[in-house]
């Protein structure tokens, strides 16, 4: 049953879903986490107004692109989902940052952290304000794919405290 689901199609329906709560609830920072970062990409896209003020994700699964840049592919499983850059350009107005812990090597996250480079560059080139955060180098090791639940946790939301902060997002 699982091959006979359609991951992309829900991603769209459950993001559009996302995009009218953000509407209605006004300014937010989504902070994610896998798959989820993937659907606030999405979201944000599909956001009627401009309440989504910034995006933390933590180790995403799947990047949103504009037409004709970035991973190459039909849209399927996780991404990538490629849209007009007039579209695209809603991400370039919100800062990003990509967080990624360390037990990544061997896996689908290596390629996938890549991509998050890639990313990352897409955005900036076109005006954005994107980052990717590997947190060895700032001194956190160990970490897993939900590295805000790892035992070093309160390090691992220092930096999203120092991102938000920096990025004038912690006030009310």
């Amino acid at each position: 049953r699982y091959a006979e689901f359609d991951i992309a199609a829900n991603a769209h329906l459950e993001a559009q879903a996302g995009a009218e709560a953000i509407d209605r609830i006004g300014p937010v920072v989504l902070l994610t986490n896998s798959a989820g970062d993937w659907r606030a990409m999405l979201a944000t896209l599909a956001s009627k107004t401009d309440n989504v003020k910034g995006i933390v994700a933590y180790e995403p699964a799947a990047f949103v692109f504009p037409d004709g840049e970035g991973q190459k592919g039909p849209e399927g499983g996780f991404g990538p989902t490629h849209v007009p850059l007039a579209q695209f350009m809603k991400l370039t107005r919100i800062p990003i940052q990509i967080v990624w812990g360390d037990n990544i090597k061997g896996t689908f996250w290596t390629r996938t952290v890549a991509l998050s480079h890639q990313f990352a560059d897409i955005v900036n080139a076109h005006g954005g304000h994107a980052s990717v955060l590997m947190l060895p180098s700032v001194g956190l090791k160990g970490n897993t794919h939900i590295p805000f639940a790892d035992l070093n946790n309160v390090k691992v939301a220092d930096q999203l405290s120092l991102f938000l902060k920096k990025n004038k997002l912690d006030l009310r």
